[in-house]
């Protein structure tokens, strides 16, 4: 694949990292605020499954991009 134009892909890896960390972060924040100013679920079982999920999926992705950062060096 030498000479080929790799920008494409490595943009879709950028943006796959970028999408990790933004799962990482909204579990994250979801299972540490306080206020939900009605428009996620009150404190209690649901909103921490939902963060821990988002964190589980998250670090699943930055694994995945990981891997291919790994590739294509």
């Amino acid at each position: 694949m030498r000479g080929q134009n790799r920008g494409p892909a490595r943009l879709t890896l950028y943006v796959a990292t970028l999408a990790s960390l933004a799962y990482l972060g909204g579990g994250i924040g979801l299972i540490a605020s306080s206020q939900s100013f009605g428009v996620l679920p009150e404190p209690g079982l649901v909103r921490y499954s939902l963060g821990a999920l988002l964190i589980i999926y998250g670090s699943f992705r930055a694994y995945r991009a990981y891997q291919r950062f790994q590739e294509n060096d």
